[in-house]
């Protein structure tokens, strides 16, 4: 080979190089985001209770429950809250100017989710059983709403029972046994609550 047929070659050889790199310094950098990424929506925040966030105060007390009222604030309705004095029952119910809630261990603010639903059944001793429609929340707590015109045929079982066994879709997960002792009187005295203490 020649020394002139060396130098075209090593000239080639320069050229194609320097194209490569030309071409890898104009496309390093972030690489264009996908159209999944594109047009991703933005994650959703967990939406406010319309509860009152007010502290509650005491209004009845007897039979080893509680009752307390929730005065409205500027951003949540006012509500009234009964349970246990010890905190030792997972049961509690709670009540408002438009409707009821039976909570499982719930906290007092718990809302009922759109589009998750499940049964909850309550066996009681003489036999009797009821099935509740209810929702599930992501800490493990169920929910059951009630309509007013409804609560008291609702809870009227509860009101006469001395316990209830709670499982969770009609035969899964088992709540346990729940006493009732006094929950006659809480029911009374949350729904006067809710008549005296709520908005209209």
């Amino acid at each position: 080979m020649t020394r002139s047929m060396r130098r075209i070659r090593s000239s080639a050889v320069l050229a194609v190089l320097a194209a490569t790199l030309l071409t890898a310094c104009q496309t390093t950098g972030a690489p264009a985001p996908s159209a999944e990424q594109t047009h991703r929506p933005p994650p959703t925040a967990t939406p406010a209770s319309p509860l009152s966030d007010a502290p509650g105060r005491v209004v009845a007390q007897n039979k080893g429950w509680i009752v307390r009222a929730h005065p409205a604030t500027k951003t949540g309705s006012a509500y009234c809250y009964a349970t246990r004095t010890d905190d030792s029952s997972p049961l509690s119910f709670r009540a408002t100017a438009k409707g009821a809630a039976m909570l499982v261990n719930a906290d007092q603010h718990a809302q009922a989710g759109k589009d998750s639903e499940s049964r909850l059944t309550a066996i009681f001793p003489d036999g009797e059983t009821m099935a509740l429609e209810a929702s599930p929340l992501p800490d493990g707590g169920v929910v059951v709403p009630v309509e007013l015109p409804k609560y008291e045929d609702l809870f009227e079982p509860f009101m006469r029972s001395r316990a209830v066994t709670l499982q969770r879709d009609g035969g899964g997960t088992e709540i346990g046994d729940v006493n009732l002792g006094g929950s006659s009187w809480a029911l009374a005295a949350l729904d006067e609550c809710r008549i005296l203490h709520t908005d209209k």
